[in-house]
């Protein structure tokens, strides 16, 4: 396919209209020239007015609804303007002879440049004063001697001086300033000539762009069976069973909670959830049928990691927290199972709702600027208007209730921030109708062809899976790219539409809540540790920043463990509690400063440590009942915070089930 075609940019159109009982064709394409109708808001007197105008611009693009205009760039910017077709020629007036206005444009800047350069001459002159190019004898200076002729010619020299002043502060800076903005104008419009090679050349980006996915998908094609890895044998399914393409996006470390005490797996753990995922049990619920292929990002969130404080070492750092955005296909046939690595970026579905590209289904479009934002369907839009309806509603009726003259003198806050119904960031005003009465109707189908490409390189995937590697062999032949065929091989499974809950999601901080209602002395609890960990993070960063011999080190430590300080315990008993005052005491030993071990590695005299501890920060494992998580783990909504109760619950999970023992306190 041509540019012409595939994109229109270099395909001329051709407008008519009846003026004065005949005919006038206007080609239009790109580089032809425009004079385009505009307003500005000028001073008249006292108070503003819109002045209407007119500026020359060149088509940059033609494309399926409209013109892109844009003026020569000058250092103040460039003014762009997208025309619908429809207001052809209510909004331009076509320029024939663009050369020749763009001449005279140049020669009306180089004379006035020309001009202001005359009276800084003429003023210099007459005050006598001005640089001499030659090098002359010392004492015989052409400056010096108009400067002393001037001097004596004067018979007010206060007048001469006030005159020298005006000249330095305010007529020669305008003058200057004059000048430097002629010849500003001169050098835009005497670029003016290359903007239409440049609008052609932006036009041709389009095959160097069609060229270059071309050489992506062969060359992603080409190398599948280069990174597939076979993490478990197996006999493979049956030959005619189809390939069951799951369409959300999963996340390693929230789906098998490994590593949840050091927060969470990263990409240096591949291989352990590996181990975990060819367990029977995980693999059915990971994988449910017999050729399944799911995708799988090692994290959602970036981990917390420390780091030395040297350039290598935060390097390391950005690598391992873009190692772990890595995307995977885990690939199940029968018994075997496989993961192939993939560069590509996906969205959080890997393949489409329904109804995403449903052409029955009219969209809105939401600008930001000049570039797409969002698309979104008209019902979601009615309701996101709706909604922010309601709250403008609720926000005026609040205003009316509280007016200003009863609120307390000593409060702080405006009128914004004491409504408590504050409207969103919702506007109507920045989406448009998703039809070619837009001009940017084919932004937005731009926008469109994108996502498509991207979900349309999963059947590539599928294709050259089925096609130049054994992954899923036996299996009949396959052509994914005709309707039938995909039906007879593949089938896509839409549990991103099945998992959503009308329902609310569990609240983690109401269930912590309850349990820590029953806090009491004998309860056994998490969180100390954390908490502990964090204090002694202030005091080495403050000791770092403090020490002279350390202050030039970027080390920061968001936690912290003394050396021969074991600490509070992960999982404890507390010393005492103190309910009027919501505080649990921990006791327990470390070694002494300075103490060193015997040879047997034994520790010498110890010393007793006391922490208190909120009871916000804890969490009461004794009221905890078996299988609690799994109401905030089996939920997609809330399982995406599992850092925030996963090392509580699963550690509850634990000791209730008899693998941990608490730590006691000190007798």
């Amino acid at each position: 396919m041509s540019a012409d075609e595939s994109k229109g940019e270099l395909t001329p159109r051709l407008f008519s209209t009846d003026k004065l009982a005949s005919t006038i064709d206007v080609e239009v394409a790109i580089g032809e020239w425009f004079w385009v109708k505009a307003s500005r808001l000028v001073w008249v007197g006292e108070r503003q007015e819109r002045e209407e105008y007119e500026w020359l611009g060149c088509v940059m693009h033609v494309g399926s609804n409209y013109l892109l205009i844009e003026e020569p760039s000058s250092h103040h910017g460039s003014s762009t303007a997208r025309v619908h077709f429809d207001d052809f020629w209510k909004e331009l007036r076509h320029e024939r002879d663009a050369p020749a206005v763009i001449a005279a444009k140049v020669a009306h800047f180089q004379a006035a440049s020309q001009g202001f350069l005359n009276q800084i001459k003429e003023i210099t002159a007459r005050l006598g004063v001005g640089k001499q190019a030659q090098l002359k004898a010392p004492g015989t200076s052409d400056t010096n001697r108009m400067a002393l002729v001037t001097l004596s010619a004067q018979r007010d020299i206060k007048a001469y001086e006030q005159s020298l002043v005006l000249a330095k502060e305010t007529e020669l800076p305008e003058l200057f300033k004059e000048v430097k903005e002629a010849n500003q104008e001169v050098a835009r419009w005497m670029s003016a000539e290359s903007l239409p090679l440049l609008a052609r050349a932006a036009g041709l980006e389009g095959i160097l762009q069609e060229v270059g996915d071309r050489i992506f998908n062969v060359s992603l094609y080409a190398g599948l069976t280069e990174q597939v890895v076979c993490i478990k044998e197996g006999e493979p399914a049956a030959f005619l069973d189809k390939l069951h393409v799951m369409q959300r996006r999963l996340y390693m470390d929230e789906e098998c909670l490994l590593g949840y005490r050091h927060g969470g797996i990263d990409f240096e753990s591949i291989e352990d959830f590996d181990a975990w995922l060819i367990e029977p049990a995980n693999r059915d619920r990971i994988l449910p049928h017999a050729r399944t292929l799911v995708a799988m990002r090692v994290r959602r969130e970036t981990k917390e990691r420390e780091w030395d404080g040297t350039i290598a070492g935060a390097f390391v750092k950005v690598n391992l927290e873009e190692a772990d955005k890595t995307t995977f296909f885990y690939i199940r046939n029968g018994e075997r199972l496989y993961r192939l690595a993939c560069d590509l970026e996906f969205d959080e579905s890997i393949i489409p709702d329904l109804a995403e590209f449903d052409p029955s289904e009219p969209l809105m479009v939401k600008l930001f600027g000049r570039r797409i934002e969002k698309l979104v369907s008209v019902g979601e839009y009615e309701a996101l208007l709706n909604a922010h309806n309601a709250t403008v509603a609720a926000a005026e009726r609040w205003e009316r209730e509280n007016p200003v003259s009863t609120w307390d003198e000593k409060a702080q806050g405006s009128r914004w921030m004491r409504n408590p119904h504050r409207p969103d960031h919702f506007r109507a005003c920045e989406w448009e109708s998703f039809d070619p009465s837009s001009v940017y109707f084919d932004d937005a189908s731009d926008e469109i062809a994108t996502r498509i490409k991207k979900y349309n390189r999963i059947a590539l995937i599928i294709q050259g899976l089925f096609d130049r590697s054994e992954v899923l062999h036996p299996h009949p032949p396959v052509k994914t790219w005709v309707s039938e065929g995909f039906a007879a091989a593949v089938k896509l499974v839409y549990d991103g539409a099945a998992s959503l809950n009308f329902k609310d999601p569990p609240d983690f901080d109401a269930y912590r809540d309850a349990c820590n209602a029953g806090l009491d002395a004998d309860s056994v609890v998490i969180g100390q540790e954390h908490y502990w960990l964090q204090r002694e993070a202030a005091k080495e960063n403050k000791r770092i920043q403090n020490d002279w011999r350390q202050r030039g080190e970027r080390r920061y430590h968001k936690t912290f463990r003394p050396y021969g300080n074991p600490g509070p315990g992960y999982l404890a008993k507390m010393s005492s509690f103190k309910p009027k005052s919501g505080q649990a005491v921990f006791t327990w030993n470390r070694e002494r400063l300075g103490n060193a071990r015997n040879y047997r590695g034994e520790r010498g005299d110890e010393m007793p440590v006391s922490l208190t501890v909120p009871a916000t920060a804890l969490f009461n494992v004794s009221a905890y009942r078996l299988g609690d998580y799994k109401q905030f783990f089996q939920d997609p909504r809330t399982r995406a915070d599992y850092l925030k109760w996963a090392p509580l619950l699963i550690a509850a999970e634990e000791y209730h089930a008899g693998n941990l023992i608490p730590q006691e306190p000190l007798s």
